[in-house]
């Protein structure tokens, strides 16, 4: 990959600007306390911050709700199809690593044997500009899933918070290409820059405050199949979603037609659940009539049926948002 680079704080809104010609600019703002991503101008940027926005990055692979196509059948000889792909080129700055990660997973469930060419189009057309993390969150343990809090790969370019400057490196032809859009505004980093950075990645591996055996997990799960535990982790779940729906590699979904009137229809996708009811409800049966099977499902899922099918890319990034939202305090 191309030589480490150095730009100064006050030049990043510059250097995204340099983008903005033909991109949609993503960054991260702060609204009401909270962290968000918003469009570049239409948000205050913020530009030293801790955390991660609650809503993932898959948002903008794998929105909340699309549509994918419609289908016109007036005419009852021929069935018009017409497929709602977004090619709109478009830059997202600010990623943290969990989520860096998150994207990993889906573009091997998205973009491998079957390719999903809704999910293609944006990740063909989407810059994804990372930034490593100098200090985890308090629900976070991504040092326990090798996916954090310091990133090293899946990302085009990757920015390291080093004060009053960031140590920036391209991870991908296209990332070589955004910096050299903007290569007036950048210095060459030193090897003092070099070794802060690796300094700030070894203070933040420090600041966890919780951990997990992953590797250990992955070995005892299979044997935990009838576990009392999977009954007394889920009495207390009200059956929100909320810990599918913030996660980075969670990726069901459901779809539905919407007649529109006159022999014209939509298909929509949208998120679904793995603890709701009624994912697994068929005609004649719920084949996870019970909410400890729905929990156990989603830990099998994460922790073995994941990386065992994709090449061990991870099911879980330890981003902790899971705990963060729950309602009822499953951890």
């Amino acid at each position: 990959m191309s030589e480490m680079k150095i730009i100064s704080k006050d030049k990043l809104a510059d250097f995204l600007k340099a983008l903005n010609s033909n991109h949609e600019i993503i960054v991260p703002s702060i609204e009401n306390g909270t962290l968000i991503m918003g469009e570049m101008g239409s948000v205050k940027m913020e530009t030293s911050f801790n955390g991660r926005p609650l809503i993932p990055l898959k948002e903008y692979f794998f929105p909340q709700r699309e549509k994918i196509f419609t289908f016109n059948a007036k005419d009852s000889k021929k069935i018009d199809i017409k497929a709602h792909t977004n090619d709109a080129k478009r830059v997202i700055w600010g990623v943290r690593p969990c989520d860096l990660y998150g994207i990993k997973t889906l573009d091997e469930i998205y973009l491998t044997n079957y390719v999903d060419i809704y999910y293609k189009a944006r990740r063909d057309n989407t810059v994804v500009m990372g930034l490593n993390c100098n200090e985890p969150c308090d629900t976070c343990f991504c040092d326990s899933t090798k996916t954090g809090p310091f990133a090293h790969e899946a990302f085009d370019v990757l920015f390291t918070d080093l004060g009053d400057k960031y140590l920036v490196n391209a991870g991908s032809k296209r990332g070589e290409q955004a910096i050299a859009k903007g290569s007036k505004l950048f210095g060459a980093a030193t090897a003092a820059d070099k070794a802060k950075a690796g300094d700030l990645e070894a203070k933040s591996k420090k600041a966890f405050a919780r951990s997990v055996q992953a590797a250990d997990a992955k070995k005892k799960l299979p044997g935990s199949w009838d576990d009392k535990l999977w009954a007394e982790e889920s009495l207390p779940c009200i059956l929100c979603g909320g810990c599918n729906f913030v996660c980075p590699t969670c990726h069901c979904f459901n779809i539905e037609d919407i007649n529109e009137g006159e022999g014209v229809s939509t298909r929509v996708r949208y998120w679904d659940s793995c603890q709701l009811g009624g994912f697994t409800q068929m005609a004649a049966e719920n084949t996870r009539e019970h909410q400890s099977e729905r929990l156990r499902q989603r830990i099998f899922h994460k922790c073995v049926y994941t990386p065992d099918k994709y090449g061990g890319v991870p099911g879980c990034t330890g981003c902790g948002r899971c705990i963060e939202v729950c309602p009822a305090d499953i951890d």
